[in-house]
């Protein structure tokens, strides 16, 4: 009996770290790709309008393989899909650096959205795989890890272009490294475990049920809100506060490393207060504090607001993900497709184009109260969350959450 739970406790870190460096593999090629942007951009020859049009375009890509992936979800073992879609990010990134072409390079950039969706869902899935074999909250470490892996590729492209090792150099390195690493722990990623509850697959139309309503909304809002921040932060403290560039640009590089430092802490809130409850509480907190600093109006201000705002969104997506995981009539991976769905409008259209045009109209301060509107929308959305606990702690099947 001994041996045998010593050999499940293994197989459960196993599995941990296996899913980990897939978030790794995800966000550590984004941080590098940010720092060696300038190199890239001066290697092809192109100019603000052709640099924004490189960076229209994946969009495309983000379509197209959250299409795909949705397909596919319930057809193809999660493992089969999540590797593939990490060997492809592995081997695009390093191509796309090489080219001195600016058509290739966005070809690149329009196939690593796709391929980069093609991992996405099924690693979600592992994830809450091993949160449920833990009987824990465990995805804010494994968000945390995606957050790390951002910073990491930051701090290397930072260290490789003041050492001048051209960009397709660092990014075949890191590939190779990262590759040789998945190899290794390839074998331990965990197979989905099967829904007693569930007998066939749910078309895709049947899973925005009105228990998943609420959290694909959810969904939508912590894109809005997330990428907004990534968008606007520096632009607002750099012209609208004044700051000047050098405080622009250290807005969102501390706002990063506070949320990311903050996940590391999720999981322990969610396990002592409940998803529902740090949820609600840590949306107020960013709405208020926000809300504050945008009152206040002062460069200081500001980079404090991004970084409260960060911090209190730090524990949203960690739990969306659980809440839409763990429904009874939904495979985990049927559940993260609806949050995917969900959280691609307000990232990629809402958070860009409403803020752009209420900025236009109102300006971009005013404008960024609708970040604070959304904060509470999601505080006020959690309550009517109802979900399954798998925690060995509750009874099988115990629902939580407040319907009401």
């Amino acid at each position: 009996m001994e041996l045998e739970e010593t050999t499940s406790a293994r197989a459960k870190r196993r599995a941990r770290l296996a899913v980990g460096l897939l978030y790794i593999i995800m966000s550590m090629p984004i941080g590098g790709w940010a720092a060696r942007v300038p190199e890239v951009r001066r290697q092809v020859g192109a100019d603000d309008a052709l640099w924004g049009l490189a960076n229209t375009v994946p969009s495309i890509g983000n379509i197209v393989g959250l299409c795909t992936i949705v397909l596919l979800v319930g057809r193809v073992r999660n493992v089969v899909l999540a590797l593939a879609g990490a060997c492809l990010v592995l081997l695009t990134v390093p191509l796309m650096a090489a080219s001195p072409s600016f058509g290739a390079v966005v070809l690149g950039l329009t196939t690593w959205a796709l391929v980069a969706h093609i991992m996405d869902i099924p690693m979600g899935a592992m994830a809450l795989e091993v949160q449920s074999r833990y009987g824990r909250p465990l995805m804010g470490s494994f968000d945390a890890c995606f957050g790390l892996g951002t910073l990491a590729g930051g701090a290397t492209g930072t260290a490789a272009a003041a050492f001048g090792v051209p960009p397709w150099v660092q990014f075949t390195v890191s590939s190779g490294l990262l590759g040789a690493c998945l190899a290794a722990v390839a074998r331990w990623l965990p197979e989905e475990a099967t829904n007693s509850a569930k007998t066939a697959r749910i078309p895709l139309r049947r899973r925005f049920n009105r228990r998943m309503l609420p959290i694909a909304m959810m969904a939508f809002l912590t894109g809005y809100v997330t990428e907004s921040s990534i968008l606007w932060s520096a632009i607002y403290v750099t012209d609208t506060m004044r700051g000047g560039p050098v405080l622009g640009g250290a807005t969102y590089t501390a706002a990063a490393t506070a949320g990311t430092l903050a996940m590391l802490f999720v999981d322990r809130a969610t396990a002592r207060l409940g998803a529902v409850r740090i949820v609600r509480l840590s949306t107020l907190f960013a709405a208020a504090g926000f809300g504050l600093c945008l009152i206040i109006a002062n460069p200081v201000a500001a980079i404090i607001g991004f970084i409260v705002l960060s911090v209190g969104m730090a524990c949203v997506n960690p739990n969306v993900y659980t809440f839409a995981g763990n429904q009874e009539d939904l495979t985990a991976s049927e559940g993260v497709s609806v949050v995917e769905i969900g959280q691609m409008p307000g990232a990629t259209v809402a958070a860009p184009a409403l803020i752009g045009v209420l900025s236009g109209a109102v300006g971009l301060r005013a404008a960024l109260g609708s970040i604070v509107i959304a904060s509470i929308l999601l505080a006020a959305l959690v309550g009517r969350i109802r979900y399954v606990d798998r925690s060995p702690e509750q009874p099988p099947g115990e629902v939580v959450g407040s319907p009401q």
